[in-house]
Order: C-alpha cells, then structure tokens, then sequence
C-alpha cells in the first residue's frame, strides 16, 4: 500500500491507485473497501489513513499486513497523565 498513489477524496473516503491502475477507498479509521475506476472524485484528499489500515477488507488485492488491534485503534499511543505532576 505504500507505493499506492492517492488519487482524491471520494466523499468521506481516500480513494488510492495502485500500480496495477485498480482502485481502492479508505476512511479515517483505515477500514477498506474497492473502488471503481469510474467512480467519482470530489477533489483532494483530507486524509491519509494508510497507516491505520490492515489491507485486509473483503475482495482487497491489497497485501495484507499483520497488525495488532492496539496499532489499528484510534488515539492509540503513548497516554498522557492528567492533573498536576512534578518535573
């Protein structure tokens, strides 16, 4: 997925080409679906989701790649303590 080309925004969804010319969509959370050709573009992407993405979505041509729930969750990452603290 990393050397798709992001191709616009598709209402709510990153749509990406691969180098094979097939279509793809992601939404902000990574979750993939096909995209046809010939389907509409609504102008530039707002977002790139390929990172949260498994490449794993039914009919995906995509590689898949192994993640663990915790590296597709949204806000995962170092958690920040709240109140005062020392420094």
């Amino acid at each position: 997925m990393k050397h798709d080309r992001v191709v616009g925004d598709g209402g709510n969804l990153t749509v990406y080409e691969r180098p094979d010319r097939s279509r793809y969509a992601l939404d902000k959370r990574g979750f993939g679906q096909e995209y046809e050709t010939d389907s509409p573009i609504f102008g530039r992407a707002r977002f790139d989701s390929r990172a949260m993405s498994s490449g794993s979505w039914e009919g995906s041509r995509s590689e898949h790649q192994h993640r663990t729930p915790a590296e597709n969750a949204i806000g995962a990452g170092p958690r920040r303590r709240r109140g005062w603290s020392r420094s």
